[in-house]
């Protein structure tokens, strides 16, 4: 959480009163994955598909940095040097230690579950459209500079060789095409409006309202004594606070690697620290986070949803390729949660572009888990009739037929490509973005 919030939220809270048959845990953008549809409408009569251009999520991963960075360690640490730690403060440390030991020499990289997650994908995928894949035509894969995306699009492409040997024998690679995939990494405006926009006081009013300053309170003083607990401010308690739930929450990525490492669930048990009303909590204002600051948020025009114009040109230009010279059967993108979520916004998907004019409902449409879990994925799936040369496409998020917000259509989940192509390309217009502009340049001096 970024410390201008953390300042803002020092202010008396109310009384927040938690029903106990609806307090549900939740991981959020750290749910792993699982396809939310499994049955499909049938293809209409003559056509055949023929095209796929989809981008994704990374697989579920390790934690991004070593543990012995992190502010929860340095802080144990110091406070066990002072004798300032208690009995359940020692506890602790020993969780972060073997946590450390499990993920020694994986940091940063997708996890063995990770690799399973796109694997399935592409089988499925495979499986769905297999006169995409076979006989083997070009694939392009493209990733951001990130190895965990490089990762990913290995993981993938196993499983569609699991599937046919020879559907992964023309593949080229594009590594770091940030400009398309990390578009988040180049905007001014975007660092910005996430370090003091207009989503903080929301995001304030929300956390007042589920005591966050009570919860991070109550939790720290289990693990401090008093000498070194009067040192810490209200934010150094919060960010202690979301660091240890932060460990917590990527434990069900991991289990591979835990039963790797020797370890065991209870000597990783974070989650006895927490309370289910603070799992609750924590996991719900992790998600409206990520929904104000990379989703919809409170203006689906945003900023942070104006960043993803270079992405969806791209996927017009390379349709627009595909159509005219198919140089490619798939084009194939790995990327990040802050691709996902602005681009799902971008393109109007029911359920992931509803901005929230009350933040107190952003997840009455909008859910993290629903959005953006690990390996979360965008679908353009192309149909040809070759009798007229029609074509009509599908939508899927995270394999599930999408419908797209004002563009209506005879044949759901299926929409006319030039419909959508006017849609899109009206989208953009309104956003000052063409399909030959340069991205790098757009994003250098979006507003």
């Amino acid at each position: 959480m970024k410390k201008t919030i953390l300042f803002l939220l020092l202010s008396t809270t109310t009384l927040f009163c938690f029903s106990q048959d609806k307090i549900a845990e939740s991981l959020g953008t750290k749910t792993l994955y699982q396809p939310r549809q499994n049955k499909y409408a049938k293809t209409p009569v003559g056509f055949e598909p023929v095209y796929i251009n989809y981008v994704g999520r990374h697989g579920a991963r390790h934690l991004t940095k070593d543990i012995k960075i992190s502010s929860a360690y340095k802080r144990v640490s110091t406070a066990d040097s002072l004798n300032e730690l208690t009995a359940d403060g020692k506890y602790l440390k020993q969780l972060i230690l073997n946590l450390g030991k499990e993920e020694e020499g994986h940091v940063a990289s997708i996890s063995k579950s990770g690799e399973d997650e796109l694997k399935g994908i592409a089988e499925r995928m495979f499986d769905h459209h297999k006169s995409i894949f076979v006989p083997a035509k070009p694939i392009l894969v493209s990733t951001t500079k990130k190895g965990r995306t490089k990762e990913s699009a290995e993981a993938f492409l196993e499983g569609l060789k699991s599937r046919n040997p020879v559907s992964t024998e023309k593949v080229t690679f594009n590594f770091a095409d940030d400009d398309h995939l990390r578009f988040y990494d180049f905007s001014k405006t975007y660092d910005e409006f996430k370090e003091k926009g207009n989503w903080i006081g929301a995001y304030q009013k929300l956390a007042e309202s589920k005591q966050l300053k009570t919860i991070s309170n109550k939790f720290t003083s289990k693990f401090f004594k008093s000498g070194y607990l009067s040192k810490l401010t209200q934010e150094d308690k919060i960010a202690f606070t979301e660091d240890i739930y932060g460990f917590y929450t990527i434990l069900n990525a991991v289990g591979a690697e835990i039963k790797q490492a020797g370890l065991t669930a209870k000597e990783l048990d974070f989650k006895s620290l927490f309370s289910m009303e603070d799992l609750s909590v924590l996991g719900t204002l992790g998600d409206a986070e990520d929904f104000l600051t990379k989703g919809p948020g409170m203006n689906n025009n945003g900023i942070q949803v104006r960043i993803a114009a270079p992405l969806l040109a791209d996927f017009i230009n390379t349709t627009d390729a595909f159509l005219k010279s198919k140089p490619v059967g798939a084009d194939l993108r790995f990327s990040h949660a802050e691709t996902i979520a602005p681009f799902a916004a971008i393109m109007n998907i029911k359920g992931a572009s509803e901005s929230a004019n009350d933040v107190m409902k952003f997840n009455q449409n909008w859910k993290a888990e629903n959005v953006i879990p690990f390996s979360a994925n965008i679908q353009w799936i192309f149909y040809q009739n070759k009798s007229n040369g029609k074509y009509l496409v599908k939508f899927l998020l995270n394999e599930k037929e999408a419908v797209i917000n004002g563009l209506p259509t005879n044949s759901f989940p299926f929409y006319t490509w030039s419909s959508v192509r006017a849609f899109y390309l009206k989208r953009l217009k309104m956003l000052n973005f063409g399909l030959q502009d340069d991205a790098h340049k757009y994003l250098l001096n979006v507003k």
